[in-house]
């Protein structure tokens, strides 16, 4: 596996990390920091108007350690896989994985509009 490196502009300020399109995205009005579900990961982004969000996505035997995550969880993944996606773009990244359940850990460099994301799988 890989690192993969994103810039990303979605519209909505934020993004997804799902093991399948279809699901229920967890919300919140005051849009603080990384929300999440047993199926779900919504993670805040900067405003598209503003520039680009950056994403490094891989597993996390390459990359490196960073300090203590925002998030740290399990996600289900019942497809052997999990996609970034956002309300506009149903695919900007596919990530195969292993097994059923993912462990996810995420590090945003501001807990409402990051310009740098890290995800690291496994």
């Amino acid at each position: 596996m890989t690192v993969q490196h994103l810039s990303i502009a979605p519209e909505y300020v934020s993004f997804y990390v799902a093991g399948r399109q279809n699901v229920d995205i967890p919300l919140h009005m005051d849009r603080r920091g990384i929300l999440s579900s047993k199926d779900c990961v919504n993670i805040p982004a900067l405003y598209w108007n503003d520039g680009d969000t950056h994403v490094t996505l891989g597993p996390a035997s390459e990359i490196p350690h960073i300090g203590e995550p925002d998030f740290d969880g399990i996600l289900n993944t019942s497809n052997l896989e999990f996609i970034l996606f956002d309300a506009n773009e149903p695919q900007f990244a596919i990530v195969q994985v292993p097994s059923t359940k993912t462990r996810i850990r995420v590090w945003i460099d501001h807990p409402t509009e990051p310009q740098n994301v890290i995800i690291a799988w496994g």
